[in-house]
């Protein structure tokens, strides 16, 4: 087994939610997941398999249960799913007050100011390129671009 906990940042947990619903064929009807996969899917489960803990933020856990676009029976299977997934994450301790007290905040709002503060002692993957600087200068070591995660795979 692998490394540290993993926070699996909004664009890609939604599509680990709605990719887990029967058998990613929603990912193309999703607006929010044009550019993914289900092979990009498929990645996401392999980084998970090699951490030990996957946690989760509740700012994250909003995002993503905001943007489930699915309509209908599918839409319920993508909140069955989000909510399975986000009972066996790990909550990560938040506090509004010292996230917004930093400079990240400005520039990224809340949901990616957590992630720089969390970087220390986490693994993020991300696909949010706009946040890219911001996370290499909190721990370097720490990010995972989703870009790299794909050319591994290639």
């Amino acid at each position: 087994m692998g490394k540290k906990k993993l926070i699996i940042d909004t664009n890609l947990l939604l599509l680990l939610v709605i990719g887990a619903v029967e058998g990613g064929r929603h990912i193309q009807n999703s607006k929010r997941l044009n550019k993914f996969t289900l092979q990009d899917y498929d990645a996401i489960l392999d980084v998970m398999a090699s951490h030990q803990e996957i946690c989760i933020t509740h700012y994250i856990a909003t995002e993503v249960s905001n943007l489930i676009d699915l309509t209908g029976y599918a839409s319920r299977l993508a909140y069955e799913t989000a909510r399975i997934l986000f009972s066996q994450f790990t909550q990560v301790h938040s506090n509004i007050t010292s996230d917004c007290a930093q400079d990240t905040f400005l520039a990224y709002g809340l949901t990616d100011s957590s992630l720089v503060r969390l970087a220390a002692d986490h693994t993020i993957l991300t696909d949010d390129q706009r946040l890219f600087g911001a996370l290499f200068s909190a721990c370097a070591e720490n990010i995972l671009p989703f870009e790299v995660v794909r050319k591994v795979r290639e």
